[in-house]
C-alpha cells in the first residue's frame, strides 16, 4: 500500500452533520468532516484535538500503532477547516462543543479519553469543563503533547514578538502559509542547495525532525506493529517524507480558513478573544481548581469517585513554549485548592482522585513530538488501553 493508498481510506474522510438549531441561530444543517481510525471495534476510545494546521490526516501515522493497542482514535475537523463547514470566529468554542455529543452519539460511543496536541488543549479544556460525564466513568484520562502556553507566561521571543503584529494580520495565516507552499516551497525545490535548506526550515521546525534517524537513535516502529496486517513502511524515512508532503497538499486542497482563525484564538488577538464558551476560565492556572471542584463534587455524590490520570508530554526543545512554559503548565497542576471551607481537606481529597504526571520526551520538538519513532505515542496509547479496562460494564 502506497501513501496515498492509505490517506484515501474512507477512514480519514467521514463527514456527518448537524442539525439545523435556532437556540444557536443555525438555520441550516452544519457539516462537520472527521477521520475514524485505529481499532474501529475498540471500546478504547480517545476524542483528540490537533495542533494549529492539523487535520483529521495529521496523525494518519499512528494508525497502525493505534490497532497494535486496541485504541479507536477520532479527530474531527474543527469549523473552517478541511470539509468542516466555517462559523464567525466568537462562535468556534462553542461550535465545537456542540460537535463533541453530537459526532460521539452518531458514533454511539458513550466515554472516551481525551488528548491534544499544542494549541488542541484550549480545545480540550473546554471538552473536559463541559463534558466530564463523557470520560470514563471510573479511570478518567487526559493527555496532552507539547501543551500550549500563552506567550504572557513563556518569555519566548519569537511569540512575545506577536505583541506588535495586528489581529487583521494574524487573521490571515493561512493565506500566508499558503503562499509559502504554494509558491516558495516549489520555487525551493528548483533551485539551489540553499534554497533547499530554505524549503526544509519551512517544511520542519528543527534541523534534524522526526523521523529522521537522531543520535542516539529513537527507538523503531517495528517493534510496535508486529501482528498488524502489513501497510506502510514508517520506518522507511522516504515514506513518512511522502505522508506529510500529501498531508499538506491534502490540508490546501480543503478549507484552511479556520486556522487564521485559530492562530488569532491561540494567540488571544486581539486581547478580547476569549478562550472558553459557557464555563468561565480566561487561562489555563484557572482550569484546574475548577476541575477539582468537579471532581469534590462528583465525589460527594458517589461512593467511590473517579481517579482521573493526567499526562503531559513536553518536548525537549520547544521553541513555541520553551522551559519556562512548561514549568509553568506544571506548576498550574500542582497549587491551588477547590475546597473554599476546608482547603487542606479539599485539596487533599482532589489529590487523591487526580493523579498529573510531567514527562520531557528526548530529542523531541513541538511540531513532532507525536512521531511514533520517540515512543510517547506508544505509551500514551497503552495507557488509553488500561483506562479503559476490558469486560468491565461502563
Amino acid at each position: 500500500m502506497g501513501a496515498l493508498e492509505f490517506l484515501c481510506d474512507v477512514r480519514f474522510h467521514h463527514s456527518f452533520l448537524l442539525p439545523p438549531d435556532p437556540r444557536t441561530g443555525r438555520r441550516k444543517p452544519f457539516r462537520v468532516s472527521y477521520s475514524d481510525f485505529g481499532d474501529s471495534d475498540s471500546d478504547a476510545v480517545v476524542v483528540f484535538c490537533g495542533a494549529l494546521m492539523d487535520t483529521r490526516l495529521s496523525y494518519a501515522p499512528l494508525d497502525q500503532l493505534a490497532k497494535v493497542y486496541h485504541v479507536r482514535m477520532i479527530h474531527a475537523d474543527r469549523p473552517g477547516i478541511g470539509g468542516t463547514d466555517p462559523v464567525e470566529q466568537h462562535q468556534r468554542i462553542a461550535t465545537w462543543l456542540e460537535i463533541v455529543p453530537a459526532l460521539l452519539a452518531h458514533l454511539k460511543i458513550s466515554h472516551v479519553s481525551l488528548a491534544s496536541h499544542s494549541g488542541g488543549d484550549i480545545y480540550l479544556f473546554n471538552t473536559l469543563l463541559t463534558f466530564p460525564h463523557l470520560l470514563h466513568p471510573t479511570t478518567p484520562y487526559v493527555t496532552f503533547f507539547a501543551p500550549w502556553v500563552h506567550h504572557s507566561h513563556t518569555g519566548v521571543t519569537q511569540m512575545r514578538a506577536t505583541e506588535l503584529l495586528p489581529a487583521p494580520l494574524i487573521g490571515r495565516f493561512a493565506a500566508l502559509a499558503r503562499f509559502v507552499n504554494n509558491n516558495v516551497i516549489p520555487l525551493a525545490d528548483l533551485s539551489s542547495a540553499f534554497l533547499h535548506r530554505l524549503k526544509d526550515s519551512f517544511r520542519h521546525s528543527t534541523s534534524a525532525p522526526a523521523p529522521v534517524s537522531l543520535s542516539p537513535k529513537p527507538m523503531s516502529r517495528a517493534s510496535s506493529t508486529k501482528g498488524v496486517a502489513p501497510g506502510l513502511d514508517l520506518d522507511d524515512p522516504a515514506v513518512v517524507d511522502e505522508m506529510r508532503q500529501l498531508i499538506t497538499t491534502y490540508l490546501f486542497a480543503e478549507n484552511t480558513d479556520g486556522i487564521s482563525a485559530d492562530a488569532q484564538l491561540f494567540l488571544k488577538k486581539p486581547h478580547s478573544t476569549p478562550w472558553h464558551s459557557g464555563i468561565f476560565w480566561s487561562d489555563i492556572d484557572h482550569v484546574v481548581p475548577l476541575l477539582r471542584k468537579i471532581i469534590l463534587e462528583d465525589q460527594d455524590r458517589k461512593e467511590d469517585g473517579r481517579r482521573w490520570l493526567v499526562d503531559a508530554y513536553h518536548a525537549e526543545t520547544d521553541s513555541m513554549v520553551g522551559a519556562r512554559g512548561r514549568v509553568w503548565f506544571d506548576n498550574c497542576w500542582s497549587s491551588g485548592s477547590s475546597d473554599a471551607q476546608s482547603p487542606a481537606v479539599g485539596e487533599e481529597r482532589s489529590r487523591n482522585s487526580l493523579e498529573y504526571r510531567s514527562e520531557t520526551v528526548p530529542y523531541t520538538d513541538h511540531n513532532y513530538i507525536m512521531d511514533p519513532g520517540f515512543g510517547c505515542s506508544e505509551r500514551w496509547l497503552e495507557r488509553v488501553r488500561e483506562a479503559f479496562p476490558q469486560n468491565e460494564e461502563v
